[in-house]
């Protein structure tokens, strides 16, 4: 009952002002309209009647008219609430598309903080190994600038050592200069006194010669003082004699070869160096030699 006046009471209001303003304008046609004199009591009943007569159609029409109000109040609530349901509908699909595009939106804000993430580890990793390679870099620079100390200092060592090399292959080359020409000074000294020395032998030798060949020829001599001619010579006939004597001038071995004329000719020579036995020493004891060789002539 309650649920039906709370959903109804607008149009009931309304139908109780429209009755009420229907009764006051039939009171206010009847205040107006002049009393015609009629037997008493028959007038009154009548208009009473048709009162109450329009009153009811009118009402009638009200009730159809408030039907006719509430059937089309019925359909635009049903329009409205099938309205509402649509756009309660079209927002509950726009509620869950929003909730699948925030989803969405959050799996993408994910993605994108992993990714983000990833980056940024990335980024740390990448700033690290930045940072590493910087520190080996300013190590690797430093150890190249001692390098570079240690080169330039080895290099002074150096320089200094070539500058001491060079005053000391200077000096070793004056000393060797003066060596070479001390050398060479003495190189000619030395041979000019080998040629004079040699001078001096071949003029020396040339005199042993002399006395060597006159040694030779008393040598020669003397045996020539042993040998006795046989009967026929011929007078070009040669032998060539050859001596071994010790440091007295005893012979102790000779030979007779290379003649030139007969055997008996040979055998005269060898008789006659037979029979020497000693021979002469020279006037020089360097011309004494311990062969002596000869060539024993007729003439």
């Amino acid at each position: 009952m309650w649920k039906f006046l709370s959903k109804y009471s607008f149009f009931l209001i309304l139908s109780v002002i429209m009755h009420g303003f229907l009764l006051t304008a039939l009171l206010f046609s009847f205040s107006s309209t002049p009393e015609m004199p009629k037997p008493p009591g028959a007038s009154v009943k009548k208009n009473v009647i048709q009162a109450v007569a329009v009153s009811e159609s009118e009402i009638k029409d009200e009730a159809r008219q408030l039907q006719r109000a509430e059937d089309q109040r019925r359909a635009q609530e049903r329009a409205r609430q099938k309205k509402l349901e649509d756009q309660a509908e079209k927002a509950n699909q726009q509620r869950l598309q929003e909730q699948k595009k925030i989803l969405e939106l959050k799996e993408k804000q994910a993605l994108q903080e992993k990714a983000i993430k990833k980056q940024k580890l990335a980024e740390e990793k990448k700033i690290a190994e930045l940072k590493k390679k910087q520190v080996e870099e300013q190590e690797n620079i430093r150890q190249l600038k001692i390098a570079a100390e240690e080169l330039a200092k080895q290099k002074e060592a150096e320089k200094k050592k070539l500058e001491e090399l060079k005053i000391k292959r200077a000096e070793e080359a004056k000393q060797r200069r003066q060596k070479e020409l001390l050398e060479a000074q003495q190189k000619r000294e030395k041979a000019l006194q080998e040629q004079m020395a040699a001078e001096e032998q071949a003029e020396q030798e040339k005199e042993l010669q002399g006395v060597r060949s006159s040694y030779i020829d008393s040598i020669a001599a003397v045996v020539k003082s042993n040998w006795r001619r046989p009967a026929v010579v011929d007078k070009e006939a040669t032998c060539l004699v050859e001596v071994e004597q010790i440091p007295g001038g005893e012979i102790t071995k000779f030979s007779v070869s290379r003649c030139t004329g007969d055997a008996a000719f040979q055998r005269s020579v060898e008789t006659a160096v037979g029979k020497t036995g000693h021979l002469p020493r020279p006037s020089d004891p360097r011309a004494f030699d311990r062969r002596i060789r000869f060539t024993f002539k007729v003439k």
